[in-house]
């Protein structure tokens, strides 16, 4: 998988398609694991791609689904994979988010 250097608004739009903004190729999506995911109403056939995911400094390798069927415009976000290895604290009257690895000590 190449790295897809750009704006960080198009980070989303890249992972969902595939492509990046500078119209260069992210990812072959039919080479990766094939899964099928199933919702409370739906289901829907996923490749698996192994990505490095940096953000805010902390960096964790994660797979990334891509919807098999490019007609779907739509995301799904699951907590595997990133949420699950981070710190994450909001403080909403500050308006502050706080992000750090999560290290188990």
């Amino acid at each position: 998988m190449k790295n897809c250097n750009g704006s960080r608004k198009n980070l989303v739009r890249s992972l969902a398609s595939g492509w990046c903004s500078n119209g260069s190729r992210l990812v072959d999506l039919t080479s990766g694991i094939l899964k099928r995911f199933r919702t409370a109403n739906s289901g829907f056939e996923t490749y698996g791609h192994e990505v490095e995911l940096t953000v805010l400094g902390a960096a964790t390798q994660s797979i990334v689904y891509f919807f098999a069927d490019p007609m779907i415009d739509k995301n799904e976000l699951g907590r595997t994979g990133w949420l699950d290895r981070v710190r994450l604290g909001l403080i909403h009257h500050d308006n502050k988010i706080y992000v750090a690895p999560y290290d188990r000590a």
